[in-house]
């Protein structure tokens, strides 16, 4: 049987492990569009602070691929013929499958002032880290409040560059959390050294003296040596897309994550999947989802029918100051019901939203302990055995939590 992955992340590399495992004799081609071997991108604001050197992202060098994998680096697939089974590239080629995996992932979406030679950057890929690396001298700008623009405002802060976020929404994470919470969480960022502009955002950059002239829509003028726009990512559809999947926020998969299209599967942040919090299939986006993802995919593929259940989107933010955990939906849909405990003294809270008895969001501050079982809570489903409130409050042994189901 003739495999192909197109993407060596997290999706990707997670389907070629458990093919391995599961279907040794198949004939594997790996497909990256980039030239490196296989990184993990969710270090590379420690790449930009010079925490980590480039060789500690690398997650699999070639050498370690299994005996008889093929990786190909630094060529695009740019066409899938579904009717031939076949991958085109970018520049002449193709490849044949029987099994074909789309882990193509998502890329950064880019705001109108995006220019490189304006030293305005996105941070997604090894390549953007490494411009952004060279060009910051003592001055930052992040635009976005969510976890991508603190990651990278982070990374600026560790080596002692100056740095301001803007952010056009109210307060940090105001997509995640709460108010209340998303105030908390900004007084801890600025008394770890991080500036930060709320409700503004950019309007135009502009080059002067060597640096960047950053005016904001309020009127007021930035003084930068590099902008790194933190504003999300969106799914790269482009190669599903000739292929003729289902296609809606992303790539539509069933429930053996195969694709509209016979023996054409997705995993990763270029698919949506059932997201149990929301009820509906979502984009989830994030590194773990991804490697589960790829799992159920190899299975799948490699003719071991499995069901993937979804899973709800979950982020951990940890620094020298706070640890923030936060899961499903806390804010935005009717019916829910938040319950908090705060402990002002220790600057920690907990907070858990359900619909009904049944949890499908929570944000814990500076105490994560038992965040995994309510996270494990959240993506089942299932009810609470206890009232909310003794839950979040911690008043209630943790094999007391759940109904028997």
């Amino acid at each position: 049987m003739q495999i192909v992955i197109i993407g060596a992340s997290a999706a990707g590399l997670s389907c070629l492990d458990t093919l391995d495992k599961v279907a040794p004799g198949a004939d594997i081609t790996v497909v990256s569009a980039e030239p490196y071997p296989p990184y993990c991108r969710c270090l590379l604001s420690y790449y930009i602070g010079r925490s980590l050197a480039e060789a500690d992202l690398t997650i699999k060098a070639p050498a370690d691929f299994p005996s008889g994998v093929r990786f190909v680096a630094g060529r695009k697939a740019e066409l899938i013929d579904a009717a031939k089974k076949t991958v085109q590239f970018e520049g002449g080629g193709e490849i044949g499958y029987d099994k074909l995996l789309i882990a193509t992932g998502a890329a950064a979406v880019k705001p109108p002032y995006f220019d490189e030679e304006k030293n305005c950057f996105v941070l997604r890929t090894m390549d953007d880290a490494k411009k952004i690396a060279a060009a910051v001298k003592d001055r930052a700008v992040v635009t976005g409040g969510g976890f991508i623009g603190i990651k990278t405002a982070f990374g600026f802060i560790a080596r002692n560059v100056a740095t301001e976020m803007v952010v056009a929404s109210p307060y940090p994470l105001a997509m995640v959390l709460d108010e209340a919470s998303g105030r908390h969480l900004e007084k801890d960022l600025i008394g770890m050294g991080l500036k930060i502009t709320t409700g503004d955002d950019i309007a135009a950059v502009s080059v002067r003296n060597g640096g960047l002239k950053i005016a904001l829509k309020s009127g007021r003028i930035i003084e930068s040596d590099v902008v790194v726009a933190g504003k999300g990512v969106k799914p790269g559809l482009a190669l599903a897309m000739t292929a003729g999947v289902k296609i809606g926020e992303g790539i539509a998969v069933d429930e053996h994550m195969e694709t509209s299209v016979p023996d054409v599967f997705a995993a990763g942040d270029c698919c949506e999947t059932y997201d149990p919090a929301r009820n509906e299939p979502q984009l989830i986006g994030l590194w773990p989802a991804a490697a589960e993802q790829g799992y159920y995919a190899a299975l799948n593929m490699a003719g071991y029918p499995s069901r993937y259940g979804g899973t709800v989107a979950m982020n951990s933010l940890k620094t020298s100051a706070f640890h923030l955990i936060s899961a499903g939906v806390l804010k935005g849909k009717a019916g829910l019901t938040v319950y908090e405990k705060s402990v002002p003294a220790r600057k920690q809270f907990r907070k858990i939203a359900c619909r009904g008895d049944v949890p499908v969001g929570l944000a814990f501050y500076n105490c994560p302990e038992e965040a995994g079982l309510f996270v494990n809570l959240i993506r089942k489903a299932a009810p609470l055995a206890v009232d909310p409130q003794k839950a979040v409050n911690g008043e209630i042994a943790v094999s007391d939590l759940m109904k028997p189901l």
